[in-house]
């Protein structure tokens, strides 16, 4: 998932750029990030070892995000993440691994393709291809293929940070004094007469 990393270092910069903090991460408010931590252990250890334990590791983990999500709905970006994990979870599903359209791949620059548990290559038989790994993301030596769900993803995780960073939206200038400052300068003595 190098987009949603991608996006995550821009929507920081960003953040910082109009204001935010990192300190403010500390306040975010979010629930249930043990439910994360349990997600990425089965996500792990599905993928090392093979075999049933990744089909139980993807289930549990597609459970622990549920959890989490569910609990963190009204959090700027969580809504656009948990249309992403359910578009991603609906094609893996119907066809058993998350399909990777040929065209994508080509205009991402990659030549070869190796299937694997997770991935496979789109055919005929796919269900909801338009689903599956069919947007090119064309940059220099990290071309890829990714879904609609992982842009959705990509985009609610950055706004997600974003918010919990403390983006104003506004870059800070110093020519343009605040209420603060405003209220901190003495008053300008006049004469009365």
């Amino acid at each position: 998932m190098l987009l949603v990393l991608l996006v995550l270092v821009l929507a920081a910069g960003a953040a910082l750029l109009t204001g935010g903090r990192l300190v403010a991460l500390a306040d975010n408010g979010l629930s249930g990030l043990h439910w994360l931590v349990a997600a990425a252990t089965g996500q792990l250890l599905g993928s090392v070892t093979g075999g049933i334990a990744y089909p139980v590791g993807l289930l549990g983990s597609a459970i622990c995000i549920a959890v989490f999500l569910r609990q963190n709905l009204r959090r700027p970006g969580v809504a656009l993440l948990a249309l992403g994990f359910m578009a991603n979870a609906l094609v893996v599903v119907l066809n058993g691994a998350m399909p990777v359209s040929r065209d994508a791949l080509a205009q991402a620059g990659l030549r070869s393709f190796a299937e694997s548990p997770r991935h496979e290559l789109a055919d005929s038989q796919t269900l909801l291809p338009w689903l599956g790994d069919v947007v090119p993301v064309a940059l220099p030596w990290i071309g890829q293929a990714v879904s609609p769900g992982d842009v959705l993803i990509a985009a609610g995780a950055g706004l997600l940070l974003y918010a919990g960073l403390g983006g104003t939206g506004r870059v800070p200038t110093d020519s343009t004094p605040t209420w603060a400052d405003l209220e901190a300068e003495p008053a300008p003595d006049h004469p009365t007469q």
